[in-house]
């Protein structure tokens, strides 16, 4: 959900965040859940704004979890010891059973690269010096099927406009030649 406000308004809404701590969404977020309450009469909506210690902010959502538990009419799910009673020695709980691993996709770019991160460029290069000229796309597809270059952000598979752009790129375009439709690399 976005919602539009005055910029005036969102220095101030930021503002308030840094006094309370928090970012400002979760305030925002706050503040709308208070009101929801508050117009279905739900005793919660009657409780001071939450201090900014840590402690406190747990007590406060420990009462909240109490509240929701009870209003579903589960039973707690850590209850309070008596102690009056003898606590008899826990047992290790077992483990719980973990699903299956999910089946990687073929083109599944991990975020943080096993090995040394490969650029684009130096991967081009590579694979040129191997085969010689090629086209945008083939030389799209023997990067890709040598595998050693992640795309760093977007994931995107590497395509044909991709490495063009690359080779225009005034940063890298003294390292690549175009002839004839082909890309190779400069002497």
């Amino acid at each position: 959900m976005s919602i539009r406000l005055d910029p005036r308004r969102v220095n101030a809404l930021k503002h308030l965040a840094g006094e309370a701590g928090v970012r400002p969404g979760d305030l925002v977020r706050q503040w709308v859940e208070e009101r929801i309450d508050g117009a279905r009469g739900d005793a919660s909506s009657t409780a001071p704004p939450a201090p900014a210690g840590l402690q406190s902010r747990l007590d406060e959502l420990a009462s909240r979890v109490a509240a929701l538990e009870s209003a579903a009419g589960m039973a707690p799910a850590h209850p309070e010891p008596d102690p009056h009673e003898q606590q008899a020695p826990m047992e290790p709980e077992a483990p719980e059973p973990t699903a299956a691993p999910k089946r990687a996709r073929r083109n599944a770019i991990s975020a943080a690269p096993s090995g040394e991160r490969v650029a684009l460029h130096d991967e081009m290069i590579a694979v040129l010096r191997e085969h010689g000229p090629m086209t945008a796309a083939e030389l799209a597809g023997a990067v890709t099927e040598r595998g050693r270059y992640a795309p760093p952000r977007s994931g995107k598979a590497i395509d044909a406009a991709m490495v063009s752009q690359r080779v225009s790129n005034p940063t890298y375009r003294s390292r690549f030649v175009r002839n004839e439709g082909r890309i190779g690399l400069a002497e």
